[in-house]
């Protein structure tokens, strides 16, 4: 889990000297105060020790990782071709006074520095790529970046080293994503994400709100309805009832009147997740099995379509560039979709605000959701020949990421350059902060993953039966998954 609520902290040290000393927490441009001086004189107790510096622990890490020359050699990458973010999450070739792109290129020279390599990127067909390598012996690529869905096919053939057998890296640390780190099979864990890819947070469902269809409508703060834990469906839907309305009185809704809720047809399954809900659990061993709780499933899945249809309450246009367009038009209240949305409804003249997805009721105590499987995620080909190159470059490249890149990415080029208020800052804290990876969705080859989103947008809430009609595959599939990974030495 990414440590974002610790972002702020670093803001100084990502805009340097664009940031005047004025604009420190208690910097009041005075001389330093000893704090125990001060509480003696005001005949109180001694202020607390400040918390240590998340930053200042990184660089210790850094500078902590083993020490190696590797002679200028080319460290190659090999990441998903012009998806999203894929490439510019891993290098760039100029500084452009862009913080990312800047941060980016700054995070691989300090690398590169460290360990006298040359971070080098070939995009392609991942896939491909990795086959290849492995098939012929080529180690010329230390790191592949393939989307998660890719990598758990190629990951389940044996083309992918395990995690858990690799020395030197630090996996429990807050540059490294604890939810794949938990996504084992059989003890093994074939990719990572962290800091050193955005792309992931890129895809993360999150929600956008029309600040002034809120107030047009005298409807709850939905800040206030997250914080106070009451941020939940059945909000979310009475919320929703409050503004669709057929605009053009013609009388039947299309895409020129207004909703309350617009979406992808990924948005229905954003709240199973949100809920709580997995496809693919543990068992007392360690085992992943097909454990769904049916009950919570059926009545989250019942909610869902009381959403999507009913009461022409949701609206799936047939193209992502029509959802946008309605939302930056003020005819919709909710937009469901990606984090990178953000960035995309930049221009938009009436304020937006960020949220997580909505809990199934106000007894579950944490807001929930998940990232597309076109998210990049962190491979290491069997072919390479170099461990322990792979292993300081990259534990380097997640560290440095941590402290450069991430910082750059949400408190500056979107908590602060594009969404518009203090608030969306601690609404994407929440919403990222516990991101579900579901085995069941990513390894597609179980056919349960899209269960939920299809009987949602058909308007039927028989999971059980839909699920009865696969579970013996499903059931086997895993097995086979299971075994397949237990061969992998």
């Amino acid at each position: 889990m990414k440590r974002f609520i610790l972002i702020l902290l670093a803001a100084a040290l990502v805009l340097g000297g664009t940031v005047s000393c004025s604009e420190k927490p208690g910097d009041d441009g005075g001389s330093a105060v000893n704090p125990e001086a001060s509480a003696d004189a005001a005949g109180g107790e001694a202020a607390p020790e400040p918390e240590p510096d998340p930053y200042d622990y990184a660089r210790e890490k850094f500078d902590a990782v083993a020490q190696a020359d590797f002679d200028g050699a080319d460290f190659g990458i090999t990441s998903q071709a012009a998806t999203g973010n894929s490439e510019k999450e891993l290098w760039v070739e100029e500084l452009t006074g862009d913080v990312v792109n800047d941060a980016v290129y700054n995070r691989n020279l300090s690398v590169n520095s460290r360990f006298n390599c040359n971070i080098t990127l070939t995009p392609g067909d991942v896939n491909s790529i990795v086959r290849q390598a492995v098939t012929s012996g080529d180690s010329s690529y230390k790191l592949a970046f393939p989307n998660m869905a890719t990598a758990a096919s190629i990951a389940q053939q044996g083309y992918l080293m395990d995690y858990m057998k690799l020395d030197n890296l630090n996996l429990t640390e807050a540059w490294w994503d604890q939810g794949t780190l938990a996504m084992q099979i059989e003890g093994k864990v074939f990719f990572m994400n962290g800091d050193i890819n955005y792309l992931d947070n890129d895809v993360t469902y999150i929600q956008l709100f029309n600040k002034q269809l809120i107030a047009d409508v005298g409807l709850d703060v939905p800040y206030d309805l997250v914080r106070e834990g009451k941020w939940t469906i059945d909000k979310f839907r009475s919320m929703c009832m409050n503004v669709t309305a057929d605009l053009d009185g013609d009388g039947s809704y299309t895409d020129r009147d207004r909703y309350g809720y617009v979406t992808t047809n990924e948005g229905p399954c954003t709240f199973f997740y949100g809920s709580g809900l997995t496809l693919v659990s543990y068992d007392a061993d360690g085992h992943p099995v097909i454990d769904i709780d049916m009950d919570k499933t059926v009545a989250a899945l019942e909610k869902v379509v009381r959403i999507v249809s009913e009461d022409n309450i949701t609206r799936i246009p047939s193209d992502v560039g029509t959802g946008k367009a309605m939302f930056m038009e003020d005819r919709v209240l909710f937009y469901g979709e990606v984090l990178s949305y953000i960035v995309n409804v930049r221009d938009m003249e009436t304020a937006f605000g960020v949220l997580p997805i909505p809990k199934y009721n106000e007894a579950q105590e944490k807001y929930y959701t998940y990232c597309n499987a076109i998210a990049s995620t962190a491979c290491v080909p069997v072919s390479v020949d170099d461990v322990s190159m792979v292993t300081a470059v990259l534990e380097g490249m997640a560290i440095q990421s941590y402290i450069q890149v991430t910082p750059a990415y949400y408190d500056i080029a979107l908590t602060r350059k594009y969404a518009r208020d203090n608030e969306s800052s601690e609404m994407l804290d929440i919403a990222l902060a516990y991101r579900v990876y579901d085995i069941g969705r990513f390894f597609s080859q179980l056919g349960i993953g899209d269960i939920f989103q299809r009987l949602a947008a058909s308007g039927s809430t028989d999971f059980a039966s839909s699920f009865a009609k696969v579970e013996k595959s499903a059931n086997k599939m895993l097995g086979k998954l299971i075994k397949d990974f237990s061969a992998i030495e």
